[in-house]
């Protein structure tokens, strides 16, 4: 699939690159510069994971009204839905929004894989002295497995606290944690260990910020209004 795809992973591939080669020129360490490349990359997607942490608040915010809405119009699909839609514009509610925001990070997944793939053999670093370069996989398998836990951990602990969005079933999270676990430890088992060190720090950065949208700080900015489109 990933060659199939070159054409439009080379130039993402060329620019994260450039990106690691100067981070590595500053470091003089490879896995330094790929733990500093990743937090530039969450830090590139912080305002979409911000919108997207609201969205779901919001979403939280309404869920009365749309109870309502489906109680009051549960015998006409159709009107339910042009009032549900109604409903999510004026309060500034695009359902899809998390799914865009997953889907802007594959080509930057994809095009680590392809830079690894083509230049990782050239690297090395003091953070992974047991992998030769950062072409190959973990033949200790060290790093898939951290990964695993670390995936495990992301999937679990929901984005927002339980005031801003109320926590799925505990049986429901721990078995969608496990399956995304065990795919991602799959993925990562004969990866380049590159990539796993980058979604290892990736996790890392994104359970910081599970701890920082519970902080006053990161509520305060949940609670931030959207653009409001008004209704006609």
């Amino acid at each position: 699939m990933v060659s199939l795809l070159e054409p439009v992973l080379r130039p993402i591939a060329a620019v994260l690159h450039s990106l690691l080669t100067f981070l590595f020129q500053v470091s003089h360490d490879w896995g330094v510069a790929l733990i500093a490349l990743t937090l530039l990359v969450r830090l590139a997607l912080g305002a979409l994971n911000l919108r997207t942490a609201r969205q779901y608040a919001r979403q939280h915010k309404i869920k009365p009204e749309l109870m309502k809405l489906r109680e009051k119009h549960q015998d006409n699909p159709q009107t339910l839905m042009q009032e549900t839609f109604k409903l999510y514009r004026h309060n500034g509610v695009n359902p899809l929004a998390p799914f865009g925001t997953a889907l802007l990070q594959m080509p930057v997944f994809m095009g680590m894989y392809s830079m690894f793939a083509a230049h990782g053999s050239s690297m090395t670093s003091v953070l992974i002295p047991w992998v030769s370069t950062f072409a190959l996989a973990d033949p200790l398998h060290l790093i898939p497995a951290l990964v695993g836990v670390l995936t495990f951990l992301v999937s679990f602990i929901p984005l927002l606290g339980e005031s801003e969005m109320p926590a799925a079933p505990f049986a429901q999270r721990l078995l969608l944690a496990a399956v995304v676990s065990i795919v991602f430890t799959g993925v990562m088992w004969r990866a380049p260990v590159a990539l796993g060190l980058y979604s290892m720090s990736g996790s890392l950065f994104a359970l910081l910020e599970r701890v920082f949208y519970r902080l006053k700080p990161g509520r305060k900015l949940l609670q931030k209004p959207l653009p409001i489109k008004q209704t006609a």
